[in-house]
């Protein structure tokens, strides 16, 4: 048995990927069931974060919570790519990604994203871009794969092995045969990427991927993510080795990669447009923003809540759990149980889980602070 009154610190489980730094690609702080729970801390002791919720859903979440939208906590994540991740979209959940960092030897001078459809290509092909883009991919990886089991066939494995790159191993190869479809790839590749919007970013910067939105994130271009769990529908993975490409009507033995090439109709025809937060509260050396995403209806709001040193931002009688994060500064909690600093983010750092039990709180700032705050809206 515990007793919750006071704020918890969770520490994140880590994700494994082959894209991440040091091999972590993601770091979770949320209350899944299993071995991907979060880790909370409650007077020294670990526990599961997901067992707390669970047991203790109205003291964590809160009652009003749990009424509406039963034992739900949103998932957080850090993510930390070396290389640039999979375009995807999800049919089910929007995402919003706040920079968190630049590594600028990866990201190189100009850091972007992936977001949506490209300004021409929307003007190209209008409501059938969607379409269009699924045959470039189908396309992309036919030839791909070609080029794959050409270099397989002349003793190249080992070359694409060490590269993990398709295109940079064939670029080694001087054959003629390899070269030609090489070249092909290249043109298909082109033909790709020529349908992505990309979004030159930094760090501070505030990203919705609105439901239905293809997106990736570019190497080196570090996120906080909260978001809604759901679903995701596959695109393509560049030429990373070993992956071999199939979708409908074109089995390919052994292939890694689906692209869910049925469901691009499904996929956001429009130019994404970047939404500004909305301004919630401006007095007294504090400013509250509500980040944009729509995720309110479906149970989570995003908060940036920026303070001058000094100033002291009041909650009084809570109807949900704060999760609290720091992106810059120095700031702490203040409850009946005392004092709680709020962690500065960084990856496989903790994050700092207010319970809705402790009904009153205030954060006061050290310095000058931004501070992201995830909850579930309820009145």
């Amino acid at each position: 048995m515990f007793q919750i009154n006071e704020p918890i610190y969770v520490s994140p489980y880590k994700e494994p990927k082959v894209w991440g730094l040091n091999g972590i690609g993601e770091y979770w702080y949320g209350a899944e069931f299993g071995d991907r729970s979060s880790k909370a801390s409650i007077k020294k002791e670990k526990v599961s974060l997901g067992h707390l919720v669970s047991q203790y859903p109205e003291e964590v979440l809160g009652k009003k919570v749990v009424l509406k939208y039963g034992k739900f906590l949103p998932l957080i994540k850090i993510l930390t790519p070396a290389k640039r991740l999979s375009v995807q979209f999800h049919d089910a959940k929007n995402e919003l990604w706040v920079v968190t960092g630049i590594e600028k030897k990866i990201a190189g001078r100009k850091p972007s994203i992936i977001i949506g459809f490209s300004n021409d290509s929307v003007r190209r092909y209008g409501k059938k871009v969607s379409l269009k883009y699924g045959e470039a991919l189908k396309a992309f990886g036919a030839k791909l794969n070609r080029l794959i089991l050409e270099m397989e066939d002349a003793g190249y494995t080992g070359t694409m092995n060490a590269e993990r790159d398709v295109i940079a191993a064939a670029r080694q190869v001087k054959k003629e045969s390899i070269r030609i479809k090489l070249g092909e790839v290249l043109k298909a590749e082109k033909k790709v990427n020529g349908f992505y919007h990309r979004e030159k970013v930094g760090s501070g910067d505030v990203i919705p991927v609105p439901q239905g939105t293809l997106h990736a994130l570019s190497a080196g271009v570090e996120v906080l993510e909260p978001q809604i769990a759901g679903p995701t529908q596959s695109l393509e993975d560049g030429a990373t080795y070993p992956v071999r490409y199939f979708f409908p009507d074109y089995p390919v033995r052994g292939a890694e990669k689906r692209l869910d090439l049925d469901r691009v109709d499904e996929i956001n025809p429009r130019v994404w447009k970047k939404e500004t937060p909305a301004l919630l509260w401006d007095s007294d050396g504090i400013r509250v923003e509500r980040l944009p995403g729509g995720f309110e209806k479906k149970g989570m709001q995003v908060n940036r809540i920026s303070l001058k040193k000094g100033a002291v931002c009041n909650y009084r009688s809570i109807a949900s759990y704060k999760y609290l994060t720091l992106l810059s500064g120095e700031a702490e909690t203040i409850t009946l149980g005392g004092s709680f600093k709020i962690p500065v983010l960084k990856p496989g750092g903790q994050l700092l889980l207010v319970p809705a039990c402790v009904r009153n709180f205030e954060i006061k700032a050290a310095a000058d602070s931004e501070i992201i705050v995830t909850f579930t809206p309820v009145s």
